[in-house]
């Protein structure tokens, strides 16, 4: 039988992390960590392998090789949700924040889109409970500085992306609401851009959700020559755009949008380090979303030259792509392989966004039905990882989820 340590080398390298790396996530000393890994130590205590399993965003069990102690399923727990839950609800009532005075500074939304983009989901949702609490005091006090409206602003597009991730579009819409009205009082057209695409978040796939679209479409479009930064929010508007009128089977409506995103891009040029990363690639990346939408996946053949998803830092973003090209090569035939290598990189490079997507849940189903792949540990590994793989209680390890990724 495979010791701990050697599953614990074996999972750290998969993860592409040192053992001094894993020893700071997991609050241990890299000589702890390379005694376990040896055998010399033995990994007894339940605390220190719930904190390795969280730093290398795995279940305790395939840390341990033991499946009852439990599947990966969520990455944020019951109780996380529930503090970002009452953090949402202080933003809407600043009331019950408290009476304690802001602290000084601002929120650090750079350490948010961090986490955003990383896919860190379980670092990332008590940060954003905790920065909505700051926001939602400071907002009671009277505070309407530029800076702490841009901060509101972006605080809550984040906070609608994520809880969009993670399955709680009930959460969305205070956030979203806060954003606009903060938006149109600093008056901003990134900003606004910002803010209106959370709104479109929110909305969802409810009918009106193609008026609020185009409604930030008509206010962005003078801007888009003079301010990259609103055009790049501009060009994500015909993105969205594209994909709604994919999901309802208009292939002219989505072409036509798609093809005024790639037309901005062409203008910006690579932006990676915006909020939405967009670009010629991420581009690309929809347009493959979109053939998805559309069921006809195989169209879009091979990527163009110059194609390179790792050229964006957003691990959220190159995740997704994946996961899309695993659904698009799965609408075709005789490309299994190539699927589930696609869903295997996607796990590389953000475990928990595969865990948060409903798309690579409804892949991995997909694969599994089939009979060479109904037998492959590994793949039904990534799939338990995922919520998708019966428990020994028979039931998922995770529940159905709607999400996108921006």
């Amino acid at each position: 039988m495979e010791h701990v340590g050697a599953r614990l080398r074996r999972w750290r390298v998969r993860r592409g992390l040192s053992q001094r790396v894993l020893a700071e996530l997991a609050g241990f000393s890299q000589g702890y960590v390379a005694q376990i890994e040896s055998g010399a130590a033995p990994l007894e205590r339940r605390a220190a392998r719930e904190a390795l399993a969280r730093a290398l965003q795995i279940s305790v069990g395939e840390l341990t090789g033991r499946p009852d102690d439990g599947a990966s399923g969520s990455p944020v727990g019951p109780a996380a949700i529930a503090g970002l839950r009452a953090g949402i609800v202080a933003l809407a009532v600043p009331l019950v924040a408290g009476t304690a005075e802001p602290e000084p500074g601002d929120v650090d939304t750079a350490t948010l889109d961090r986490f955003y983009g990383a896919c860190r989901y379980d670092l990332l949702v008590p940060a954003l409970a905790e920065a909505l609490g700051v926001l939602a005091s400071r907002g009671a006090a009277g505070g309407s500085g530029p800076a702490h409206l841009r901060s509101v602003i972006e605080v809550c597009a984040t906070t609608v992306a994520t809880c969009v991730q993670l399955g709680h579009p009930d959460l969305t819409l205070v956030p979203a609401g806060v954003a606009m009205r903060t938006a149109e009082q600093l008056g901003e057209p990134a900003h606004l851009g910002l803010a209106n695409y959370a709104r479109i978040r929110a909305v969802g796939a409810t009918a009106g959700v193609e008026r609020v679209v185009d409604e930030g479409i008509a206010r962005l479009h003078p801007y888009v020559g003079s301010d990259p930064v609103t055009a790049g929010s501009y060009g994500m508007h015909h993105l969205i755009r594209a994909e709604t009128a994919a999901r309802a089977g208009r292939a002219a409506v989505a072409a036509a949008h798609l093809d005024e995103a790639a037309r901005v891009a062409a203008h910006t040029g690579e932006r990676p380090d915006d909020w939405f990363s967009f670009g010629p690639t991420n581009v690309e990346m929809w347009r493959l979303a979109i053939l998805v939408a559309l069921g006809d996946g195989p169209a879009a053949g091979a990527p163009p030259p110059g194609f390179r998803p790792e050229a964006l830092p957003s691990a959220q973003r190159r995740a997704t792509y994946f996961i899309d090209l695993a659904r698009a090569l799965l609408q075709g035939r005789g490309r299994d392989d190539a699927a589930a290598a696609a869903l295997y990189r996607a796990e590389t490079i953000a475990p928990q966004q595969v865990c948060a997507s409903d798309g690579a849940r409804q892949a991995l189903r997909t694969l599994l039905s089939r009979p060479r792949y109904g037998r492959d540990g590994r793949l039904r590994g990534l799939a338990a990882r995922a919520g998708s793989w019966p428990r020994p209680d028979g039931l998922l390890s995770g529940t159905p989820r709607r999400c996108r990724s921006g």
